[in-house]
């Protein structure tokens, strides 16, 4: 599209005009100015509306604001998060006591996923499940299709009751506490919480078995990998630079966030080409862009080495966005993927395994999860 109809392709997307942005330069434009020209995606407001329509991600103006600094102080943004001794002793645990070691699947990494999720947000070891079905229910086309969707009473009652006990009787070492540390305001903290669930979920679910297939169908970065771990201090994992070249070029061919939704604000030109009225819908496909050729050699290889610190400034690496949407959990997503590569790889010491298989010459944009699978002997 890109190459037959140039910088802003006109598109329908459930029943909505978009206009998809293909340079660069222009996406620039869009995330330095976001959230005051370019405010959150209609679409977007659509799918947060159920479950967290005063979230951060969807908010404009003041709001935006004192949400956004209420996350960065929970998060520690740009930072080791203050709680990291914490959530690398859990993992450490869990993969010693829980992770199935002979034979892993969707399922070990989905229940991974759950306890280490409710222990990073909430404190403790284990929530009701209708806590997690809960993005099951809201996770579907219609929820943006139909402006009558509700998620089931049942599931969001005791999703809601959830929330309000432990923000009651906040835990120690949990994000919870940390919100309520910087502001009282429950209602607040309420729409940021699920914001912090589902992406850690997310990342113990999908992210982590992604990585681990790129690296089992590529011995030599795995050997490489290995060695860092073999010569790194526990206390120091953070520090791991070739981990976090890994993490970040995993995440650069199989990023889970494919979609960034912007609406304008007000009238606005971003050349003599190219002017949009108020209200205009731009959509930004974060995985093309990762992939462009323009900007990576050989786009479509597992090349962590490609990685350094400013190439993770760019506005063609948004893994994590850029601007003042930049993610800012981002630290702590790198420092939970480093603990898990590094107590997998020290206590699970293979000599023979089986892994899903991939062609390393063209990786794909998106593996489904529930189809990986690992064994070790």
């Amino acid at each position: 599209m890109k190459q037959t109809y140039g910088d802003f392709p006109k598109t329908y997307q459930f029943n909505t005009n978009v206009y998809l942005v293909t340079n660069v330069k222009h996406i620039k434009t869009i995330l330095d100015n976001s959230p005051h020209i370019f405010g959150a995606g209609t679409l977007k407001k659509d799918f947060f509306h159920s479950f967290m329509k005063h979230n951060v991600g969807i908010s404009e103006g003041c709001p935006w604001k004192q949400r956004r600094q209420m996350n960065e102080y929970a998060l520690d943004s740009g930072n080791i998060h203050q709680f990291s001794v914490f959530h690398d002793k859990n993992i450490q645990t869990y993969i010693r006591s829980y992770l199935n070691l002979q034979r892993l699947e969707f399922t070990d990494f989905s229940q991974m996923g759950k306890t280490l999720t409710s222990q990073i947000v909430f404190g403790v070891d284990q929530v009701p499940e209708e806590v997690y079905q809960l993005f099951s229910e809201a996770n579907a086309t219609e929820a943006i299709r139909n402006p009558d969707f509700r998620i089931d009473p049942k599931i969001y009652n005791i999703y809601h009751q959830t929330l309000k006990y432990y923000m009651n009787h906040p835990q120690p070492n949990s994000l919870v506490q940390l919100c309520l540390q910087y502001s009282k305001h429950q209602e607040e903290i309420y729409h940021q919480i699920p914001h912090f669930m589902f992406p850690i979920a997310g990342l113990f679910t999908a992210v982590i078995p992604r990585l681990l297939t790129l690296l089992f169908n590529h011995p030599h970065e795995l050997r490489k990998l290995k060695q860092e771990i073999n010569t790194t201090k526990k206390e120091k994992i953070h520090t791991m630079k070739y981990s976090r070249k890994c993490i970040l070029e995993g995440l650069r061919l199989m990023n889970p966030v494919i979609t960034t939704f912007r609406t304008l604000l007000k009238d606005f030109s971003f050349d003599k080409k190219h002017t949009f009225p108020k209200g205009t819908q731009f959509l930004i496909l974060n995985n093309p862009v990762l992939r462009e050729k323009e900007y990576f050699k050989q786009p479509n290889l597992f090349i962590p080495s490609r990685w350094n610190p400013i190439m993770e400034q760019s506005y063609y690496a948004i893994s994590f966005n850029q601007g003042p949407q930049k993610c800012p959990g981002k630290e702590l997503v790198i420092t939970l993927i480093q603990s898990f590569l590094y107590h997998f790889f020290t206590i699970k010491q293979y000599k023979y395994y089986q892994t899903s298989i991939i062609d390393t010459n063209e990786i794909p944009q998106i593996i489904n999860p529930c189809s990986l699978f690992f064994e070790f002997k």
